[in-house]
């Protein structure tokens, strides 16, 4: 499969190394060539859309000669092609970038500077993006709409159950309970009885308000932006992007970093505005967007953590549930 890329981007002597992927169900593996070092992404067996990975490819190309950073993506072979089948599954291959992500116990100022204006040249860029029409599109031409987030966030949260205690006994994975994790249920249930109705107040207001949208990552942890020396060296998985508000991408990656922090939250965004400014009706949707995300996140990565199996796995989403559950805990800190 990988004679079908150029000479210089096949592996050379040595393993493919298993990384630590994400929470996707995609296998990731990373890989020596003669080029640099790459990134194997083998996606679930329920994805069975090459145009789709075509949509990412054709973003990513656009954003690296658009932008001073490198962003992974999916790379073209031989056959013109973004994707190729392995065994029964597709595959794409995209390059391995360095760095680490930011420090969220104390996030340096400078590099705070970094990623917002990194985020901010993305999406001035975006802006221009003209998309090559192929079938089902997600990732359209900027101009002025409806957030598909926010309409889509207030339908779920509409249809979500209150109730934790009952599927989280009947969940046919769950492990024995023990104390701690009792009380952890407990309290992000109180949680969402108490932010729920204001949630979904302010979204059945906002879904309906046009504001601009454009391709936009949707998904940047923390995790997703590098770092080397203090300065944003790329970005990696890109494969949530569809077009939406900025708002997405802000809030995701504030909220991983920042937690419920003020002034850091300020501090970014009048960095971010030093490259693209918010219009009103992009800043006045920050909270809803990082609220409603919140809440979903949470119970999202409950049910992510009673189904996984591999322990690293589980210990990640553990950590990331009892950071959400102390955000909710004190998200009234947060004011912008």
């Amino acid at each position: 499969m990988f004679r079908l890329y150029k000479p210089e981007n096949r592996p050379i002597a040595g393993k493919l190394q298993r990384l630590t992927g994400g929470f996707s169900g995609a296998d990731v593996y990373s890989f020596e060539a003669l080029s640099g070092k790459y990134a194997l992404r083998v996606w679930p067996a329920n994805f069975t859309s090459p145009d789709r990975i075509q949509e990412l490819g054709l973003l990513a190309e656009f954003l690296n000669h658009n932008v001073s950073i490198p962003v992974a993506g999916p790379l073209r072979n031989l056959q013109d092609q973004f994707s190729f089948g392995w065994n029964t599954r597709l595959a794409h291959i995209e390059p391995f970038l360095n760095g680490q992500p930011i420090d969220s116990e104390s996030p340096p100022r400078t590099q705070m500077t970094s990623a917002m204006k990194f985020l901010a040249e993305c999406h001035h860029a975006c802006a221009n993006y003209m998309p090559t029409v192929i079938s089902q599109p997600r990732i359209l031409q900027a101009g002025w709409g409806y957030s598909e987030s926010l309409q889509y966030r207030l339908r779920l949260l509409n249809k979500q159950d209150d109730e934790l205690k009952g599927s989280f006994r009947s969940h046919p994975n769950r492990l024995i309970i023990d104390e701690n994790f009792q009380q952890l249920i407990d309290q992000l249930s109180l949680q969402l009885q108490l932010w729920k109705p204001v949630v979904l107040q302010n979204l059945q207001m906002q879904a309906q308000q046009l504001r601009p949208v454009l391709p936009v990552f949707r998904d940047v942890w923390r995790e997703h932006l590098l770092l080397v020396d203090g300065q944003v060296s790329g970005l990696i998985d890109i494969n949530a992007s569809s077009s939406d508000s900025v708002a997405c991408d802000l809030t995701r990656y504030l909220g991983s970093v920042l937690g419920n922090d003020s002034e850091g939250w300020q501090a970014a965004l009048e960095a971010y505005q030093t490259v693209r400014p918010l219009q009103p009706v992009e800043w006045d949707s920050l909270l809803t967007f990082d609220l409603s995300n919140l809440l979903l996140s949470s119970t999202g990565c409950l049910e992510r953590y009673l189904s996984a199996t591999e322990e690293s796995v589980r210990t990640s989403l553990l950590a990331r549930l009892q950071c959400y559950v102390h955000r909710l805990k004190t998200y009234h800190q947060l004011q912008l």
